[in-house]
Parts: structure tokens; sequence; C-alpha cells
């Protein structure tokens, strides 16, 4: 029986994104001799690991990753890429169920390009990604100073094929638009802010929490919200102050550590975000929408601008603070009609015909980039070879 391993390694990601695990796990065990392997940057130990996958899992270290050779390995963490001899094929899940408006030009490609296979779950992060790995393998070829790096046990040059799919922790699509569970009156916004690092400089949540708080309460003056920092950045001190500052109004609740992340989307009427996939994962839970607020920048960005191009008509997406009230408004009086409207022609757009994460999986490990979910892969030099369908 051939074994697969499945990889755990992203720094506190906690249960979040041990879930990205849940569909290939549950669709190899019965055919192939799956090892789970779980580090401690994760912040779960191995019983809670085991706890949330009803499955065996070894807690190991880095040098347990570099010792593996020839296996199929998929991964929740893009940086483990790096530490995988060359002999593996690599499967990475990424993150989210839509593509990011990130000020990284290379879409994260510094560390997605050391992977044989990246699973998306969108068609808007697939290509990002390939959009991404293209460029950044093109200036790694003309910049001959990037390629001194002994850090990385393989090359960042292989073939490496995106593959879009079904999003992986997303439930089906609604056939309609669900009841409202609400009998009150209250108005709950949800603030969703993304990693530091991610949005362009000036266009984080946590800059213009003012703008945004204001923009809201102008309109909807009953209104309170939710606050839900990045899990990993409880603890740094910009977000520590801010959470500390915010408690002082009783209309602003700061959720918890360890609150998952559906309890979150059931309180909240909408959630506001900077980039945050979780603002798309609202609106595939609930069919209730959420408000991008990306404000113009001095600085143009590619990434921003191709995801500003992709989500033009699918997505609410506020540039200023005029907007920002506009939608405020216009949310609170909004049919369940409307929403349900808008959230199906944003998941035909991005999901219609995709297949399901489950079948990819296995289809990977028994073809790698032959399989048949490969539409594509790209080369050392940044080029794209289409697969003969034929």
């Amino acid at each position: 029986m051939k074994n697969v391993y499945l990889l755990s390694n992203v720094a506190d990601g906690g249960k979040t994104y041990l879930e990205y695990l849940i569909p290939a796990l549950n669709s190899l065990r019965q055919k192939y001799n799956c090892v789970v392997l779980n580090t401690d940057r994760t912040g779960l130990s191995r019983e809670e690991v085991e706890a949330v996958l009803d499955f065996p899992v070894k807690q190991i270290g880095n040098d347990f990753i570099a010792s593996l050779k020839s296996q199929v390995v998929i991964s929740n963490d893009a940086y483990a890429g790096r530490l995988l001899d060359h002999s593996n094929f690599g499967i990475f899940i990424s993150h989210g169920n839509v593509g990011m408006p990130a000020k990284d030009k290379y879409y994260y490609a510094e560390l997605t390009s050391y992977w044989d296979a990246i699973i998306s779950s969108s068609r808007s992060g697939f290509d990002l990604i390939t959009a991404g790995l293209q460029a950044y393998r093109r200036d790694r070829k003309a910049l001959k100073t990037m390629l001194i790096d002994g850090l990385a046990l393989r090359s960042d040059m292989r073939n490496t094929s995106p593959v879009a799919t079904l999003p992986v922790k997303i439930p089906g699509i609604f056939e309609s638009s669900p009841p409202s569970k609400k009998t009150s009156d209250d108005y709950v916004v949800g603030l969703l802010p993304t990693q530091l690092g991610i949005c362009p400089n000036g266009a984080t949540l946590y800059e213009n929490l003012q703008t945004v708080i204001n923009a809201v309460k102008s309109q909807i003056p009953h209104a309170t919200f939710i606050l839900r920092p990045y899990m990993a950045e409880l603890s740094h001190p910009t977000v520590k102050a801010l959470c500390e500052e915010l408690s002082a109004y009783d209309w602003i609740t700061i959720d918890k550590a360890g609150t998952s992340s559906t309890v979150f989307y059931t309180q909240c009427d909408t959630v506001i975000t900077d980039a945050s996939t979780g603002g798309v994962s609202f609106m595939l839970n609930t069919c209730k929408l959420p408000i991008y607020y990306v404000p113009f920048t001095e600085e143009s960005n590619l990434t921003v601008d191709a995801w500003l191009k992709q989500m033009d008509t699918l997505l609410p997406i506020a540039r200023s603070s005029n907007e920002l009230k506009d939608m405020a408004s216009g949310f609170s009086l909004l049919a369940r009609e409307d929403s349900y409207y808008i959230y199906n022609k944003f998941y035909q757009a991005q999901y219609s015909d995709l297949p399901l994460p489950q079948e990819v999986f296995h289809d990977l490990i028994e073809y790698r980039h032959e399989s048949k979910y490969c539409p594509l892969s790209i080369d050392s030099f940044g080029d794209i070879n289409e697969r003969d369908k034929h």
C-alpha cells in the first residue's frame, strides 16, 4: 500500500488550517497508508489533532520532514516545501476560497514555487497563483543573485501545476436564500482584518478601522461590531493595543481566541474585510454579503489591480468611505433574494463545473502532472505548458 504523508505545519494555525487536511485524509485513508504529521508550530498537541481528525497522528520536527524521500506529501503549509527532498511529490493546499488583493506581485510564489501541485479553491485563486509563478520564475532567471539560497533542499524552479477545485472547507451551494434566524433589530458587523503585511501600505483594516466604523455608524447608528483579529497576531503589540482600546466601547466586541470562524459568521449580518478570504467564506457559509474595503493607495500594485478586475462585478467592493457608507446603508435594507442573486452569481463564476477536491487528491497521487485535473504546468522559465487533453 502506497504511503501518503499529510503535514500540518502552519504557525499558530490551530484547527482552522488543520481542517484543510480533512477532505484529503477522508478521501485517501481507505486506499493509501496515510500518515498524518503535526509539528509544534501549529499550536496544537498530537492529542488535539487526533481528536479533530479522528485519526492517529505523529508529532515530528523539521528533521523528519527533511528525511522523507520519494513520497507523496500533502501540506497545509507552503513554507514546508523548502524542507522537502527533491524526490518527493509535494501537493500544497492553498488557503481560502478566492484570490486576495495582496501587495505581493508574485502572489507568494517565493513559497509556493517549491511545490509540484497547488490546490486552489477558486478560479480567481488559480489565475493569481499562475500569474505569480510566471512572474517569479522569469525574474529568478533574470536576477542571478536571487539564486544563492542554501536553505532549501529542493529547487523552486520545478514544474508546478496549479489545480482549481471546489472549496476545500465549504459546504455545497445554497439552492435558495436560507431563512434568517434573526429576531431582533440588531445589526452586527464583523470586522475581519487579514494578516499583517498582506495588504499594501495604507490599505489594512487596522489602519482604516476608524473610517470603517464611522462610515457604518453614520448609516446604521444601532450597529454593533465584532473584531476578529488574525489568530496568529493576537499577541502582536499593535493588535493587542488596538484590542484594548476598542474594548472600552460597549458596542464593540473582540472575538475570543479559539472561537471557530463558523460561530463568528453566524453572529454577523455582514463582514467587512480588507483582503481576507474569510469575507468570501462568510458569504459561502451564510448566503449573506461581505464588503471588501480596498481603499485607493498611492502605489499601483499588480496583484491588487488583477484582483479588482477579477471581482469587479462579483463582490461588493468599496474604494472610499463614501462608497462604504452607501454599501452599509444598502446592505441593511437588502432583501434575502437580492443577497442570494449576488451570492449565486459569484458562486457560478468562481466554482461552476470545478471538481471536488477529494477526486483531485486521488488523481494527483496516481498520475501527478499527467492528472486529468492539471490543465497546465509552469516550468523553470515561467512558461506555461498546457496539457494535451487528447
